[in-house]
């Protein structure tokens, strides 16, 4: 299991709600295509969303590449039509276009009926198609957002996190390992958590408050 997916669920952050749609600012901001670092943005977070979730579908990773490619193209020239015509949660739509490519990449290399063999072949009820797209979507958003705050995070700080929150250890082992008062591990926990939770905040728009766990 991803250790992102791991903060999402000892923080108490929920799939169904945190992530449930990219909002005002990025999506704004990607509307003018000459924003580049808006769309450098959106291609850290999103390329690596697309191409794991294609790889659940069964692609190879070099055709998963390919249909993250296709997607973000999409993406850049339908933005806007999005935006104008506010067609449901954006991440909805995200998929919808993930799906979409994966099924024309199997039929331009099959007939129809060899198509839906496959097609059928790969997809696993457990999880379901909408399941696995939300694990990628929670996952890819925790990843982006844990990387940006790394780097302003004294080791310690940042060491406690991951000991207790991504390789779950208790918080007396942690402290021992680090050489810090129990104490000090868990106000660095926190601290992180917030950074994280900011992050996604100023990501996502939501005002996230998530229960530690």
């Amino acid at each position: 299991m991803s250790a992102a997916w791991v903060i999402g669920m000892r923080t108490g952050i929920s799939n169904g709600t945190l992530m449930e749609d990219t909002r005002s600012t990025l999506l704004v901001r990607l509307a003018d295509r000459g924003d580049q670092e808006a769309w450098h943005t959106f291609d850290q977070l999103y390329r690596p969303m697309i191409v794991g979730y294609a790889c659940t579908r069964g692609l190879d990773n070099a055709d998963a590449e390919d249909v993250a490619q296709l997607c973000i193209e999409s993406v850049v020239k339908h933005i806007a039509d999005y935006r104008h015509q506010h067609i449901g949660s954006f991440k909805a739509w995200l998929r919808s276009i993930a799906a979409n490519k994966i099924r024309d990449l199997y039929r331009r290399r099959r007939d129809q009926q060899a198509d839906s063999a496959i097609w059928n072949q790969h997809h696993d009820p457990k999880p379901t198609p909408d399941e696995v797209w939300e694990r990628h979507w929670l996952m890819e958003h925790l990843r982006y957002c844990v990387e940006k705050v790394r780097p302003d995070i004294a080791d310690h700080t940042y060491w406690a996190f991951y000991h207790t929150v991504i390789e779950n250890l208790p918080a007396k082992e942690t402290a021992a390992r680090l050489g810090i008062p129990v104490n000090q591990v868990y106000v660095a926990k926190f601290r992180v958590l917030e950074r994280i939770r900011a992050s996604l905040r100023d990501l996502t728009g939501f005002d996230v408050v998530g229960r530690m766990k």
